[in-house]
């Protein structure tokens, strides 16, 4: 008997192929929410209102993570079509949730409260070395994965340039550039261990950063956002806003490839000045 998990795995390994970097998130949502239910079925057997149950059924729990699996079940069932294992695909057709995009960033009170919330918590040594990472968030606009996984190695004067990065589809390194403000963060780090800090995800202590700083409604992802905001009130283009924060847009990069990299210092360092600037004015 073939099963949807049998589809799966025949999925994983075309992404494996294509060197796709999602393949460990879809895995871990396809554990969670198809693997024990769907999965198991006999893929021949599986009918359009198993997936709408399912689907329904998820939603429960949120409908951003329902639109995700019936996206990865949608392209599971196309791969076994490939291989002759149904004759359709019963995800065709399900309407998803709309997707509601999220525009939370901070306002220059906030980010003057949560800059005193920080400065008070790198006194305390076992706080420094998240502080700092949500720090270096604030003033790069970087991703937090991409800065968890950043080494001493792919330091190179005033930029991070790592190899392997979520946009990766054989496009280049991500080039993470640094205002002044980063560098001064990064140049006061211990050098103890291989990556660049010693934190994976500074969730604990942004939790405690929020409820000092009375904003309960900001995620650390939030802060890209505002990073992103504060370059458009510095005046910066959204292509360059876009080449900062590391956005995939090839028809924008081919368009201002050559402007983006003469003024891409410049640029970073425009908005470490106007966050700077924002938390210094009384």
């Amino acid at each position: 008997m073939e099963t949807l998990n049998n589809a799966f795995d025949l999925y994983v390994c075309d992404l494996n192929r294509r060197e796709k970097k999602t393949v460990s998130s879809m895995q871990r949502i396809w554990s969670r929410h198809i693997k024990d239910t769907l999965g198991k079925k006999n893929i021949k057997r599986i009918k359009r209102m198993d997936v709408v149950d399912l689907f329904y059924d998820i939603s429960k729990s949120g409908k951003g993570i329902a639109n995700r699996c019936i996206g990865i079940m949608s392209c599971t069932f196309d791969i076994a079509m490939r291989y002759e294992m149904v004759e359709q695909n019963p995800c065709k057709g399900i309407k998803r949730h709309p997707d509601i995009k999220r525009k939370r960033y901070c306002t220059q009170d906030e980010l003057k409260r949560i800059f005193s919330a920080l400065e008070t918590e790198k006194q305390n040594p076992r706080n420094r070395a998240s502080a700092q990472f949500i720090e270096l968030l604030i003033w790069t606009g970087c991703r937090k994965g991409e800065l968890a996984s950043a080494t001493w190695n792919d330091l190179h004067g005033n930029h991070i340039i790592l190899e392997q990065h979520k946009s990766d589809d054989h496009d280049g390194p991500r080039v993470i550039h640094l205002n002044d403000q980063a560098m001064a963060v990064i140049n006061s780090l211990q050098r103890t261990g291989t990556k660049l800090l010693p934190v994976n995800n500074p969730k604990g202590l942004w939790k405690k950063i929020k409820a000092q700083a009375s904003i309960d409604d900001l995620r650390l992802h939030d802060l890209r956002h505002t990073f992103a905001t504060q370059g458009l009130q510095a005046n910066l283009t959204l292509p360059e806003i876009g080449n900062l924060l590391g956005h995939k847009n090839p028809m924008t990069t081919m368009r201002y490839a050559h402007v983006m990299d003469e003024t891409a210092k410049e640029n970073v360092n425009d908005i470490g000045n106007k966050i700077f600037n924002s938390i210094q004015s009384s």
